[in-house]
């Protein structure tokens, strides 16, 4: 896989379509223009979608740790601290009925 890491590469991308998009400029068959140009514009779309989707994840991330966080601070207030032989008092009398 590593071989091939630089095919994921932004900066291998813009390459590319530098290079590809100087040689749409030569007289080409309209087809070819054509699929040049929606080449990039597909590439552009998947990269946009992919950064959309890093944006996302990373916020869906932080909200469920802030949840997380705002959970275990409320619990430890809810908790009173007892000492380990102490039983918790009642309040009032005990009557039966």
């Amino acid at each position: 896989m590593r071989w091939f890491g630089f095919l994921l590469s932004v900066r291998f991308w813009i390459a590319v379509w530098i290079v590809v998009l100087f040689v749409g400029l030569l007289p080409l068959p309209p087809v070819a223009e054509l699929i040049i140009v929606v080449g990039f514009v597909a590439h552009c779309v998947w990269f946009v979608q992919r950064r959309l989707r890093r944006t996302a994840l990373r916020r869906a991330l932080a909200r469920a740790e802030k949840a997380e966080e705002e959970e275990s601070r409320r619990l430890r207030r809810r908790r009173s601290p007892q000492t380990a032989g102490a039983m918790p008092q009642v309040g009032g009398e005990l009557t039966w009925h």
